[in-house]
């Protein structure tokens, strides 16, 4: 199954679109964190979400996981951020 991110990237200090290649969730460890993709693909680093709040959508087409957490921000200090992850359909 195919993902798409959107995100605050901290490199272009926006909020940004990309495929999504890794998902990972600890509520043991407080942390979520994925690795956003360009097309073609490069080398990119996990982003990492920490004190996350996670709620997850379906319906019949697809899934949608939206994440609220705190971020590391370019300017310096952390900041509330929200991320969605919602499914591709490939026809």
């Amino acid at each position: 199954m195919k993902f798409k991110v959107t995100y605050y990237d901290y490199d272009t200090d926006k909020s940004v679109t990309k495929d999504c290649d890794y998902i990972d969730y600890s509520a043991e460890d407080k942390y979520f964190s994925f690795t956003p993709v360009d097309d073609p693909p490069r080398i990119y680093k996990s982003v990492i979400i920490d004190h996350p709040r996670v709620n997850i959508y379906q319906n019949k087409w697809v899934i949608k996981i939206v994440v609220e957490g705190y971020q590391g921000m370019n300017g310096g200090g952390y900041s509330k951020t929200k991320t969605v992850i919602e499914s591709v359909r490939e026809e």
